[in-house]
C-alpha cells in the first residue's frame, strides 16, 4: 500500500488554506509534498500534470519560500498564464514577484539586466518571424546574390535552418550536410548570409527568438558571479513538458540550478514527438544521470480515458525500447472497446467516418465532442469532401483545409491555364511563381499572350504563341522555364489529370518548393494525394469543376456561422497533443502512411512514430476508432494496396472490436472488382496483381487460382 502522507497530522487552516491530502491523489501528493532536490515527474497521459504542478508551486508558497526564489517554467504563454492564474485561486493572492513564464520570456527578462555583458544594450529590439526574414532579405540583397537569376532558398527557408541549427547545437555547413543535402550546391552563399544575419542583429542591437536562448546561455557559461547569484535565486526550479526542451534549454535550466539542485523536471517520454523542431528526448532520458540522486515519481492515473483505450495506449507503448516504462490505469468508467475498422478504400473510410459521426449526434454526442486525427495534412482530402457533401461542419486546427494551401492552388492554376489560357488569374499566379517575374511584368505577359494567340484551331493557343514570343532579359529564365512546364502540359493532350499533375511535381516546381517553403517533402506528398484523387477523373473539365465546386461548399462548411461551436475538429495528431475529445477517429492506419517513411530512415524515428501514434489513442475518453483502407487510388489506373499499420498488428486482438463496414460488399459490387473474380496466386501462393490482393484482403473470393494449398 502507498504510504499516506499527513500534513502536521491534521490539516490547520491556519497554515495551509490548501487540503492538500484532500485534493490530490496519493501519487499527485508525493510529488507536491516530496519534490525537493533533483525530481523527475513522469506524468503519463491525463494523469493531471498540471495540476500537481499548481499545486507544488502553492505548497512552496505557502511553505514559506518567497515567490521571486521560485522559477515556473512552461512551452506556452498560455500554459503559464493558466497554471498563474490557478495558483492565485488555490492561494487567494496572485504571487506577484514568481518567475513564470515560456524560456523565451524568462530569457527576455534576464537579458534585460545583463545585456552589456554580451554586447547589447539594455534597450535590444526582439525580431518576430516577419522581422527575421525582412533582415534576411536585406542579407541577401547585401551580399549581392540575385535570387531572380537562379532558385535559392527564400528567407523562409533560411529561416527555418538558421534556427534548427541554433536548437540543435550545429553549424548552419553542418545541418546542412546531414540533414538538407538538397542545399548543397548553395553551401557557401548560405554561410555567408547567416554570418551577415549575424553580424547586422549585433550591429542593430536586436536579437531573434532563438538569440534568447543562446545569449543566455552564453552568458550562463561566459560569466561565473552571474550563474552563481542566479542559481542563489531561484530556490526552486519547475520545468513543464520537459520531453519536448532542446538542448539549449536542458543546459539553461541546468545552470540555473547548480546552487541549490532543486529542479523538478514533469514530462512524459511517451509523448515526445518534436524532434523535428529539435527537441531532444535523451534530455529526459538521461535526467537521472545527469543529475545525481534524482527521484523519480510516477502519475500513472488517468483521468480521461476509459480502461479498454488504456489497454491499447498500454500495450502499444511498451514495444517501445527506450522509455521509462508506465502502465496508465483509469478513473472514468466504460467497457467499450476501441473499434478497428477496415475500409475497401479511402473514399469508403471518409463514408464510415462522416455516417457514424452523423450517428454519434444523433445518440446524444456533441459534434465539437468529436475529432478526426491523421498523421499527415493530405490523409484528410478525402474526408474533407465527404464532410463537406454531407453539411457536417468541421474545424481545421492548424493549419488550412486542403485545397485552400497555397501549392495546391499553384498546381490547379496550372491545369486551369491548360484547360482555358484565358483564365487570367490561374495564368498570373503560375507566372509570378517564376524566377525573376513579378506582378508588373506578369501582366505584361499575359496581355502579350492573348493578344498574341491565334484563337481555336487544332493546336493549343499556347504552342503558337512559345514559338514567337520574347520577354525581356530579367524575365527570361522564368519564362523559359514557365514554356517548359506548360509545353509539357499541353502536349499531352488526351492525358487524364492524374498524369498532368505527375508532370507538374517533377518539373520545376519541385524545385520551388524545395526553396520557398521549410516543410517541402509535405508540400509534395499533399501532391502526390492530389493526383490519386484526380485519377478518378477521365477529363481535366470534370476534375477541376469538381474541385471548384469543393472550394466554394468549403467557404460554407468549413466555416460554421459565427458563435456556433458544434463543429468536429480535424487535426493532425501533432496539433492535437495535450487536447482530448469524447469520440476520436484515428484515420489512414495503413503501414505506407503511417508510420511515415520518412521517419524511418531516421534514428529512433520509428520509435517516435509509435510515441505519436501513443498521443493519438491517448486523446480519446469514451469512444475510439482506429481506421484505414484496404486500397488507395480505387477504381483508378494508379490503385495500390495498403496493409494495416505495423502500430494495429502490434494490439492483441482481444483488445479491440472487430467492425465490418455493412457497405464493402455493395462498394465491391460498384466497382472494377468482381466479387465473384477469381484470386490468381503466383507459385508461392501469393494473389499475383493488385486486385487479387484486395480480394483475398477483403474475403470476396469464390475460389483460388493456381499455386493454391
Amino acid at each position: 500500500m502507498p504510504t499516506k502522507y499527513i500534513i502536521k497530522k491534521t490539516f490547520d487552516p491556519k497554515v495551509f488554506k490548501v487540503d492538500y491530502q484532500q485534493e490530490l491523489n496519493q501519487e499527485q501528493l508525493d510529488v507536491v509534498l516530496h519534490g525537493d532536490g533533483p525530481c523527475l515527474v513522469l506524468a503519463g497521459a491525463g494523469s493531471g500534470k498540471t495540476r500537481t504542478i499548481v499545486y507544488r508551486v502553492a505548497y512552496l508558497v505557502e511553505k514559506g519560500v518567497k515567490p521571486q526564489n521560485i522559477l515556473l517554467v512552461t512551452f506556452t504563454n498560455k500554459a503559464a498564464k493558466e497554471m498563474l492564474f490557478r495558483v492565485e485561486q488555490l492561494l487567494g493572492v496572485f504571487p506577484k514577484s514568481l518567475w513564470g513564464g515560456t524560456f523565451h520570456h524568462v530569457a527576455n527578462l534576464l537579458l534585460r539586466k545583463y545585456a552589456p555583458k554580451i554586447g547589447f544594450d539594455h534597450n535590444f529590439t526582439i525580431l518576430d518571424e516577419e522581422d527575421s526574414k525582412d533582415l534576411l532579405s536585406v542579407c541577401v540583397k547585401a551580399l549581392g546574390i540575385d535570387p531572380k537569376k537562379r532558385r535559392f532558398p527564400s528567407t523562409g527557408v533560411i529561416s527555418a535552418l538558421i534556427s534548427l541549427s541554433a536548437n540543435m547545437g550545429l553549424g548552419v555547413e553542418e545541418l546542412v550536410s546531414e540533414a538538407k543535402p538538397e542545399f548543397m550546391k548553395v553551401m557557401p552563399d548560405l554561410v555567408r548570409v547567416a554570418e551577415e544575419y549575424e553580424h547586422r542583429k549585433r550591429r542593430n542591437n536586436a536579437m531573434d527568438f532563438d538569440d534568447l536562448l543562446t545569449h543566455l546561455l552564453t552568458l550562463l557559461r561566459d560569466h561565473d558571479d552571474i550563474r552563481r547569484h542566479l542559481s542563489q535565486q531561484f530556490r526552486y526550479i519547475l520545468v513543464d513538458e520537459y520531453q519536448d526542451t532542446n538542448h539549449l534549454q536542458a543546459e539553461v535550466v541546468r545552470l540555473l540550478s547548480e546552487v541549490h539542485g532543486n529542479i523538478l523536471v514533469v514530462g512524459d517520454d511517451a509523448q515526445s514527438i518534436y524532434s523535428f523542431r529539435g527537441a531532444d528526448i535523451d534530455n529526459i532520458l538521461n535526467f537521472p544521470k545527469v543529475f545525481t540522486g534524482c527521484r523519480t515519481f510516477k502519475l500513472e492515473t488517468n483521468y480521461r480515458s476509459t480502461q479498454p483505450i488504456l489497454d491499447v495506449a498500454n500495450e502499444v507503448i511498451k514495444h517501445n525500447v527506450a522509455q521509462f516504462p508506465k502502465k496508465l490505469h483509469h478513473v472514468r468508467s466504460g467497457r467499450l472497446r476501441p473499434a478497428m475498422v477496415p475500409a475497401v478504400s479511402d473514399e469508403q473510410e471518409a463514408e464510415f467516418i462522416a455516417q457514424k459521426i452523423l450517428e454519434l449526434r444523433d445518440d446524444g454526442v456533441p459534434l465539437h465532442e468529436v475529432a478526426v486525427l491523421f498523421r499527415a495534412a493530405y490523409h484528410s482530402q478525402a474526408l474533407e469532401f465527404e464532410l463537406t457533401h454531407r453539411d457536417i461542419p468541421y474545424e481545421y486546427r492548424g493549419g488550412v483545409r486542403f485545397f485552400d494551401r497555397a501549392h495546391i492552388k499553384d498546381v490547379l492554376a496550372h491545369l486551369k491555364i491548360v484547360a482555358n489560357p484565358k483564365d487570367e488569374v490561374a495564368f498570373l499566379r503560375v507566372l509570378k511563381l517564376q524566377v525573376g517575374i513579378g506582378e508588373q511584368t506578369a501582366g505584361q505577359i499575359f496581355d502579350r499572350v492573348q493578344a498574341d494567340s491565334p484563337g481555336a484551331e487544332e493546336r493549343h493557343p499556347l504552342e503558337v504563341v512559345f514559338e514567337t514570343m520574347s520577354v525581356l532579359p530579367r524575365a527570361e529564365k522564368g519564362w523559359q522555364t514557365f514554356r517548359s512546364t506548360m509545353t509539357g502540359l499541353i502536349g499531352e493532350p488526351a492525358a487524364n489529370p492524374e498524369t498532368l499533375i505527375h508532370l507538374i511535381i517533377d518539373s520545376d516546381y519541385r524545385d520551388y518548393l524545395r526553396n520557398q517553403y521549410p516543410d517541402a517533402a509535405d508540400r509534395v506528398e499533399d501532391l502526390e494525394q492530389l493526383a490519386l484523387f484526380a485519377g478518378k477523373y477521365d477529363s481535366l473539365d470534370k476534375f477541376l469543376a469538381e474541385v471548384s465546386l469543393q472550394e466554394s461548399f468549403g467557404l460554407v462548411g468549413g466555416e460554421p456561422a459565427e458563435g456556433n461551436d458544434e463543429k468536429i475538429v480535424l487535426t493532425t495528431i501533432h496539433q492535437a497533443k495535450g487536447l482530448e475529445w469524447r469520440t476520436v477517429f484515428v484515420m489512414h492506419l495503413s503501414e505506407q502512411y503511417f508510420p511515415n517513411p520518412r521517419a524511418l530512415t531516421e534514428d529512433g524515428g520509428l520509435e517516435e512514430e509509435r510515441r505519436l501514434f501513443y498521443v493519438a489513442v491517448t486523446r480519446a475518453k469514451e469512444y475510439l476508432f482506429l481506421t484505414y483502407s484496404l486500397a488507395s487510388g480505387y477504381r483508378t489506373m494508379s490503385m495500390h494496396l495498403n496493409t494495416p499499420s505495423p502500430f494495429l498488428k502490434e494490439i492483441p486482438e482481444r483488445l479491440l472490436e472487430p467492425y465490418q463496414i455493412e457497405e464493402t460488399e455493395v462498394a465491391l459490387e460498384d466497382s472494377l472488382i468482381d466479387p465473384d473474380q477469381v484470386i490468381e496466386l503466383d507459385e508461392d501462393g501469393q494473389p499475383k496483381g493488385i486486385l487479387d490482393r484486395v480480394l483475398q484482403a477483403t474475403g470476396k473470393r469464390k475460389r483460388r487460382g493456381r499455386g493454391a494449398t
